[in-house]
């Protein structure tokens, strides 16, 4: 088998996105994975993805090539791209995770042949258990619990962003 190698991304999704095709890709996912030694987690948040593939270098190269040019999602950014000497997730051909923004409560899918023991299969390497938990935790825009319920170091709309003068100067 070829090195192992791994990469993390995050993207977000086009408006109108729904269940139907996730479902589709989640099924397509899981079989061409099954079929080139690939395994996978796939977290949705309602508006963004995060991504772990992982397997033969080619094969996780050629995906992410197909990924890239993919129309479900836009502004995808590669945040971990490493050789590994071990999967992470060796169980899963392509595991999923849904975030409802609703009410703040996650559905996890299991499919056919999945580990469902937890979110995260145990042995996760610190870094991606990381990367994950702060996604999947991650609102719209972190609350600080700022007043004007903008992101930190963003100007609320009308709020000068330089320096203050004295009108009297």
């Amino acid at each position: 088998m070829d090195h192992l190698f791994r990469i993390v991304y995050v993207s977000t999704a086009v408006p109108g996105l729904g269940d139907r095709d996730i479902d589709s890709l989640l099924n397509i996912s899981q079989s061409n994975n099954d079929e080139r030694f690939i395994t996978g987690y796939l977290v949705h948040n309602g508006a963004s993805f995060m991504q772990l593939i992982e397997g033969p270098f080619d094969e996780v190269d050629e995906i992410y090539a197909r990924i890239l040019r993919d129309r479900r999602h836009t502004g995808i950014v590669r945040i971990q791209a490493e050789w590994a000497s071990a999967r992470v997730f060796p169980n899963w051909s392509m595991n999923y995770f849904r975030v409802d923004r609703h009410d703040g409560i996650g559905a996890m899918v299991a499919r056919a042949g999945d580990s469902v023991d937890s979110l995260m299969e145990a042995g996760v390497p610190r870094d991606v258990l990381h990367l994950f938990s702060k996604f999947i935790q991650q609102a719209d825009y972190p609350d600080p619990g700022q007043a004007d319920g903008s992101a930190p170091g963003v100007p609320s709309a009308g709020t000068p962003s330089g320096p203050q003068q004295d009108p009297q100067a």
